[in-house]
Order: structure tokens, then sequence, then C-alpha cells
């Protein structure tokens, strides 16, 4: 006689961190894009309706085993401010390309914390124009 295998279960001691959706109740691993639809809403109107952060919409623990990647850290808003501007310190920028090719993470967090770039470049004191404009070399230069 074969044994079913029974579902995890969200609500024991297991050690599984979950969060709660505001909307229906249900414990759940991620309050995801996917899950917010099924209610007509999206992640910012849900954060703002219910003053939540984003990382109040899945657990740190759970980011921190997704992630695969070397020297991956889970930052809050004030974390991860920190990090970005020790990044400018020691390597004179902060542009997108530049994150994206030399520390992912901390681009990815910064759009998953503050819900674009532009908003997370002036969490850190950086003005997004400024950052764009690209100087030319003239015969002077």
């Amino acid at each position: 006689m074969r044994q079913r295998k029974r579902p995890p279960s969200f609500d024991s001691d297991d050690g599984i961190e979950v969060v709660c959706s505001r909307i229906c109740g249900p414990h759940r691993r991620v309050i995801s894009r996917q899950h917010l639809s099924k209610h007509d809403t999206d992640r910012e109107t849900y954060m703002e309706e219910y003053h939540l952060t984003p990382g109040e919409l899945i657990p740190k623990d759970l980011r921190r085993i997704k992630s695969s990647r070397c020297g991956y850290y889970t930052n809050g808003k004030s974390e991860w401010i920190a990090a970005v501007k020790k990044v400018y310190k020691r390597d004179g920028k902060v542009f997108a390309g530049h994150l994206q090719d030399k520390y992912p993470h901390l681009y990815e967090q910064g759009i998953w914390i503050f819900g674009d770039w532009d908003k997370a470049l002036h969490a850190v004191g950086f003005d997004p124009e400024k950052m764009r404009k690209r100087s030319t070399w003239d015969k002077e230069k």
C-alpha cells in the first residue's frame, strides 16, 4: 500500500517563514504579482494601501535561499543605501549598467525595494537626470 506525501504545512513550526495576504488572509510564501492580479490590484497599490514595504511581501530568509549568486546579501532600505554609497565611494559610479555588470544583486534589489531605478537613485541622494548626462569630448579636452 502506497502512502501519499502530504504537502508541507506553512502554519506549523517547521522553520518555513511565510507572509500573510492582507486581502484574502491565507499564509503564502510570496505575495506575487500573479496573486495580486487575482484581486485586481498591482504591487504598488497593494503596498500603498496597506502601508507595506517590498520586504514585507517576501520573507527575508526565502530571498536569501532563492538567490544562488556569489556575494548576495538581502538588504533593507537603509542597508541597500549604505551598500550603494560604498560602491560609489569605491568605484566612483553607480550607473545602472555598471551595477548590472558588477553588482547585479544591488541593482535588482534597488528596483525591488523602490519600484524603479530613478526612485532608488533619489533615495541614495543622486539626481537621475544628472546621472544620465554624458559629456562629449571636443578638441580642447
